[in-house]
């Protein structure tokens, strides 16, 4: 007697040929060769050239200290924040300083804190200003550098 072919064998057999055939070529693994990245014009580093300066405004009793005393702001790259001990902080450009008089057109107080969000675009220069807390008042200074 003569022995036959399991057809269910060989329907798998050509099943799992033909998936084959249509699955290897999908996936490329032939001769493969690297591909270019990208690379990006600007880095994060270029984006995030801006820097923050904290001034700290400390109460003590009826006097008032501020750390730094002046604030070295580099033009168009650094900005600048105040903070407090005390309940509320006011800062004030005064007059006679060196146009535009106020070199922050952002400057924004609210209750122990005041700050900007952009770098003074102006000529370098020493801005005075006023800093009011709870009413005490202290005259330190923003020194703009090129």
């Amino acid at each position: 007697m003569a022995k036959t072919g399991h057809p269910t064998r060989s329907r798998w057999f050509w099943t799992f040929v033909l998936v084959s055939s249509l699955v290897f070529p999908a996936l490329e693994l032939g001769a493969q060769t690297p591909q270019p990245t990208a690379t990006p014009q600007t880095t994060p580093t270029d984006i995030l050239k801006v820097k923050v300066k904290v001034v700290e405004v400390t109460k003590s009793g009826s006097t008032i200290t501020v750390n730094p005393e002046k604030v070295k702001l580099k033009r168009k790259q650094d900005v600048v924040v105040w903070v407090t001990n005390g309940l509320s902080l006011k800062i004030e450009f005064k007059k006679g300083n060196p146009p535009p008089g106020n070199p922050f057109t952002d400057l924004i107080c609210k209750g122990r804190f005041c700050g900007v969000l952009a770098p003074p675009d102006v000529a370098p220069g020493v801005f005075n200003y006023k800093v009011t807390v709870d009413g005490v008042v202290l005259d330190p200074n923003v020194e703009v550098i090129p």
